[in-house]
């Protein structure tokens, strides 16, 4: 088994991946910011107005734009981490997915040799806690392999997505009544919005499984 990562490379590592989806998550805000503040001034859905507001969005020397990593950095820090893998996979308890690594997951992917892993593992745990603790230690011996590093930022990065999503529904769905705009046009957007939240949250669902099933692969193809 590969030697054991010094301390303090995990929360480094993943700062670092955020890092890289920090314009993705800029530019996700940014659309669904230009839409909201097209229908609360036009209060009704025009393309020219939605570009009017990207525009002004995206302006490099707006205070809006300023304001992006900000505004990004509080919207994504309003829920913890369980916090969002509840709002991911629609669990309370044990949500985060190498709680479900050895029990659920593991038969689902042919890359997996799971004998291999008996082996070198001995008894695989059943209890959720244990689960996500040893997928997490295997996961910290090959956080630097790039398809499991690449799998880990894309799911971050849609996990963020999804949770943004939830706070837009309760927000802008507030803001647009706030702004007395016609329910003909609340009522759609707000489906719009929980339409983009199921969308986006089920986007991360399937990468934050893939992500838990390339750790498990490679420890089980590792000598």
């Amino acid at each position: 088994m590969a030697p054991r990562k010094a301390k303090g490379v995990i929360p480094v590592r993943q700062s670092y991946l955020k890092s890289k989806n920090a314009v993705y998550l800029w530019s996700f805000i940014g659309a669904n910011l230009a839409i909201f503040f097209s229908l609360v001034v036009s209060k009704g859905f025009t393309g020219s107005s939605v570009d009017h507001f990207w525009g002004r969005v995206t302006a490099k020397d707006g205070i809006i734009a300023a304001s992006m990593p900000i505004l990004a950095i509080v919207l994504s820090g309003v829920l913890s981490d369980l916090g969002k893998a509840r709002v991911v996979f629609w669990r309370w308890h044990n949500p985060l997915p190498g709680c479900r690594a050895f029990t659920r997951l593991i038969s689902s992917d042919p890359r997996i040799d799971v004998p291999a892993l008996r082996r070198k593992l001995g008894e695989l745990p059943r209890d959720p806690r244990a689960q996500n603790a040893l997928w997490y230690r295997l996961y910290r011996e090959h956080s630097t392999d790039i398809k499991i590093s690449e799998a880990h930022r894309t799911y971050l990065l849609t996990r963020d997505m999804a949770t943004i999503s939830i706070l837009f529904v309760v927000l802008f769905s507030i803001g647009l009544v706030v702004g007395s705009v016609n329910w003909r046009t609340v009522v759609p957007y707000t489906g719009a919005l929980i339409a983009q939240y199921l969308l986006v949250a089920s986007a991360a669902r399937n990468y934050g499984t893939r992500f838990v099933l390339n750790v498990l692969a490679e420890e089980s193809q590792s000598t």
